[in-house]
């Protein structure tokens, strides 16, 4: 495949963890390994990918790292030590390191909480909606919900989170919540005002596809989002 050699790489997306601590019945990455097997990356392969963007980069300044899993509290060495990394190699090479990560918040505790709102610029917390909806496909590996486990750690990250820090609340709407926008306005209720719920993406014939004729219904519930 053709490559432009003098196209400049701005921003990596690090799948540091093949693993998960969810069983969601609709990952597009088979439950978090991607059916590859269970593994977390290395700091050192993390490390390098972090050499490799400032290689790339050219004369750009500012660049982009996404901490992905599976779940990335899983890595959570392999995280802090890219991050302490990635900033150790600022000054030297004129960079500056924006980086995300996208949890589930089943790890979440009071150390990471600190340092995910030190520096991460930005965070994705996935919750789907109301317990019945998020409880439906966001399942333990025992098969339990993850509502109550998940949502007074997301309230808490919020608390401390600083005006300059985004995040956004992600979440998935199949067919089994064609009523999405109840899940939109029970997550602002729940204190949070950066909300992003999007269809489900799978394979045709799963029980919480979305179908073609489901689209007149997911149109309404648009608008009438819009209009609340």
């Amino acid at each position: 495949r053709y490559i432009p050699v003098n196209a400049p790489v701005k921003a990596l997306c690090l799948h540091v963890a093949h693993d998960c601590n969810l069983r969601c019945k609709y990952c597009f990455a088979s439950t978090g390994d991607f059916g590859q097997g269970r593994k977390i990356m290395p700091p050192e392969i993390a490390k390098k990918a972090i050499d490799f963007v400032i290689a790339r980069s050219g004369v750009r300044h500012n660049i982009e790292v996404d901490f992905f899993g599976g779940e990335p509290l899983m890595a959570w060495d392999t995280v802090t030590q890219t991050v302490d990394y990635a900033r150790s190699l600022e000054e030297k090479y004129n960079k500056k390191f924006r980086f995300t990560i996208t949890t589930n918040g089943v790890g979440l505790n009071d150390e990471n909480i600190e340092y995910i709102n030190r520096e991460m610029a930005n965070c994705v917390l996935s919750l789907d909606g109301r317990p019945e909806v998020n409880d439906k496909n966001r399942v333990t590996p025992a098969g339990g919900g993850s509502y109550d486990i998940i949502l007074p750690k997301f309230q808490k990250l919020l608390q401390s989170r600083g005006k300059d820090r985004d995040y956004y609340v992600r979440g998935t709407f199949t067919r089994d919540n064609l009523d999405f926008a109840e899940d939109v306005l029970h997550i602002a209720d729940q204190g949070f005002d950066s909300v992003s719920v999007e269809p489900v993406v799978s394979e045709p014939g799963a029980p919480y596809s979305l179908r073609e004729e489901d689209l007149p219904q997911i149109f309404a519930e648009y608008e009438r989002l819009a209009e609340q």
